[in-house]
């Protein structure tokens, strides 16, 4: 998913999106301090406190000149991806979200080379999912607050993915993801953990269940719109560096070797997040990866390293 562009980070909400959401800076933007008193001669004292429920959603397209997944190409054509949620948030305790996106082919390409069903312009995948997540202050302690997430996805193919002259069903996919970060530091890391749950396909195609596919990867925010006289957050650059590592299911699916473990791929990514008004944001990206172990990049041949670019709208209420 958006969280497949560049890594399965991301199809639940890209990604970029994306993936996956860990921050709500929407909702901390509209909650009131805690203990907030407001004082008027007319008005009795009334105490708001932090321990409401907030409502809120998300909605989100993204084009990209390649599908990746794991930092392999799953279609090296580009792909547009809509995303849409519901989140409700509650500072003193969690955010629940429920979301789903859809990543639709904007080329024959599948049906001339990939072996499936002509999907162009067709949704070739619909995902589901629901996460929860919490920022806990650990700012005493290691002088940062850590955003935490867990994730469950189902993974949809409806009949435009089927490969029907390789008899090959391309099976629905079941998903469990966490996320791990720090985003109080000036350097911020993150961990991305994702496990394959369970794969509804006939026995030869129940492969990659209980694979694991894991990134770590540190970014940081440069606001040049301050510099450009703009206002404060309007014009963020992110550069991101990061590595993919996974666990002998996983490498086995996707390239048939039976390694117990792989460093898998480096990637990194720039992006330019524009933000005129609050709550929306464009975002112009580009991003790369390599493939790291030997095996890997015999299996890939010419894939080995593969750049990418996208532009990515959203809308956070």
């Amino acid at each position: 998913m958006t969280t497949k562009t560049a890594h399965k980070s991301l199809p639940f909400l890209s990604i970029a999106t994306y993936f996956f959401i860990l921050t709500q800076p929407g909702v901390a933007r509209e909650t009131l301090p805690l203990s907030e008193t407001i004082d008027s001669p007319d008005v009795p004292e009334l105490t708001v406190s932090e321990s409401e429920w907030r409502f809120g959603g998300s909605a989100s397209l993204d084009f990209c000149t390649k599908q990746l997944t794991y930092g392999l190409i799953d279609n090296p054509h580009p792909i547009l991806t809509p995303g849409v949620s519901l989140r409700l948030a509650n500072e003193e305790w969690f955010t629940v979200e429920v979301g789903a996106e859809a990543i639709f082919d904007t080329t024959n390409w599948g049906y001339k080379e990939g072996g499936y069903n002509n999907r162009r312009w067709k949704y070739q995948e619909f995902t589901p999912g629901i996460t929860l997540s919490r920022t806990w202050d650990f700012t005493d302690w290691m002088g940062s607050s850590l955003d935490t997430a867990i994730n469950y996805t189902y993974e949809y193919h409806p009949k435009s993915c089927k490969k029907p002259m390789a008899g090959f069903s391309n099976p629905n996919t079941q998903w469990l993801n966490l996320e791990i970060a720090a985003n109080d530091f000036w350097l911020r890391p993150a961990l991305t953990v994702e496990y394959q749950l369970v794969r509804q396909g006939a026995k030869e195609e129940e492969t990659g269940k209980g694979g694991i596919y894991a990134t770590f990867a540190v970014a940081h925010d440069f606001d040049v719109g301050s510099a450009l006289g703009m206002s404060e957050g309007e014009l963020i650059l992110t550069p991101t560096l990061g590595i993919g590592m996974a666990n002998k299911q996983r490498n086995l699916c996707d390239f048939g070797e039976n390694e117990a473990f792989m460093f898998r791929d480096g990637f990194g990514r720039v992006e330019l997040t524009y933000s005129p008004i609050d709550g929306f944001a464009l975002t112009p990206y580009l991003g790369f990866n390599q493939q790291l172990n030997a095996k890997a990049r015999d299996a890939v041949g010419d894939d080995a390293f593969v750049l990418y670019a996208g532009i990515g709208v959203s809308y956070d209420f």
